[in-house]
């Protein structure tokens, strides 16, 4: 298997699975709802989340948990629980910020059902079911 397929898998397990924490100081919470994921991502008050405001909330992300600001998450930076589902996973437990914003597009489209380029609504509430699945089967 390519180094781009699994760290596409990855990237795609860490994406869905960090979707909900936005901010350096924010802590994971599991049982995000609707409402929470607009708290801390709908800078714009709108009540959807755009992907502008998706991106940008997942960089502070990664970039949170880029303790040694390297570019690249590994080690103790590493989440585990951000593979959870993953087909694949790097036996290193790394993934540069380039390669996880490459995949930003694709899991917010994956959950974008109507392709109006917002979250709102029920796509929301898929986001938020999407992580208690997620925190109910992690180790």
């Amino acid at each position: 298997m390519g180094y781009r397929r699994v760290v596409r898998g990855m990237s795609s397990a860490l994406l869905l699975a960090g979707l909900f924490a936005t901010t350096a100081y924010a802590a994971d919470t599991p049982g995000d709802s609707r409402s929470r994921l607009l708290q801390r991502m709908d800078r714009s008050g709108d009540g959807k989340i755009s992907f502008e405001e998706y991106r940008n909330a997942m960089l502070r992300r990664f970039d949170a948990r880029d303790k040694n600001h390297d570019g690249v998450l590994d080690g103790a930076e590493f989440p585990k629980e951000w593979l959870a589902g993953a087909a694949t996973e790097d036996a290193q437990h790394k993934i540069s910020r380039d390669d996880f914003s490459d995949q930003l597009a694709p899991t917010f489209d994956r959950f974008d059902a109507d392709k109006d380029g917002q979250l709102a609504g029920a796509e929301l509430d898929a986001f938020a079911a999407a992580r208690k699945a997620r925190e109910e089967t992690k180790p």
